[in-house]
């Protein structure tokens, strides 16, 4: 059955993605899915029903993958964590343009509306636990810091939608500037060795061979 609400929900994705969550009637789901509508509403009721699903496992997927990131050295942990959540290479204009619309779609569905906000909270914290222990600028408290790192990564994300795309590296770039801002230090050998690692990775091999010996 789980494999079946998968198919439905990537049908979905795929629906938002070309045409939008407006557009995407259950008829449209039911095609992109293989099943007829009435196979579909065996699943879910309807299309906001299957949102809901799509919205709570995927934000549930991405706070667990974060929270099993270790936290022994916070450094160390601050570049996983941006590996994985600000310069993954599966994050996309189009599919931060699938979010932005799902967003959006949860201002006025109070169930979608607890989904996200419950995402943002987890994301938060997660970022305040770092600030805590790693400290933070001189009149900065882990709360705030926490608040600001989330607002700059929502903001890069964001503006790629209607710009001319996402660059993981320069998002990449400006968030840790932040971070490193808002802690008051600068970022310990552990993360430059990190920085130069992915710089030497958009470089060809000849230039990249040179560079590390």
């Amino acid at each position: 059955m789980e494999d079946r609400r998968e198919r439905i929900v990537q049908a979905l994705h795929r629906c938002i993605r070309e045409t939008g969550y407006a557009s995407a009637s259950l008829t449209a789901i039911a095609v992109k899915a293989g099943m007829s509508p009435s196979h579909i509403r065996y699943y879910f009721e309807n299309k906001d029903a299957i949102l809901e699903y799509y919205l709570h496992g995927l934000c549930r997927r991405i706070i667990d993958d974060l929270q099993r990131i270790p936290t022994d050295d916070r450094w160390i942990w601050l570049d996983q964590f941006c590996d994985y959540y600000i310069r993954n290479p599966r994050i996309s204009r189009v599919g931060l343009g699938v979010l932005v619309e799902v967003f959006g779609v949860s201002v006025h569905q109070p169930a979608l509306h607890a989904i996200k906000a419950q995402f943002d909270n987890d994301i938060r914290a997660l970022l305040q636990g770092f600030f805590e222990d790693v400290g933070c600028a001189s009149g900065v408290t882990p709360e705030l810091a926490a608040e600001i790192a989330q607002a700059v990564e929502v903001g890069v994300k964001y503006n790629a939608v209607f710009q001319k795309g996402y660059d993981p590296l320069r998002a990449d770039a400006i968030f840790v500037a932040v971070i490193r801002s808002l802690a008051g230090a600068e970022a310990p050998a552990a993360l430059a060795r990190a920085r130069e690692q992915i710089a030497l990775a958009g470089q060809p091999k000849t230039k990249r061979a040179r560079a590390q010996r």
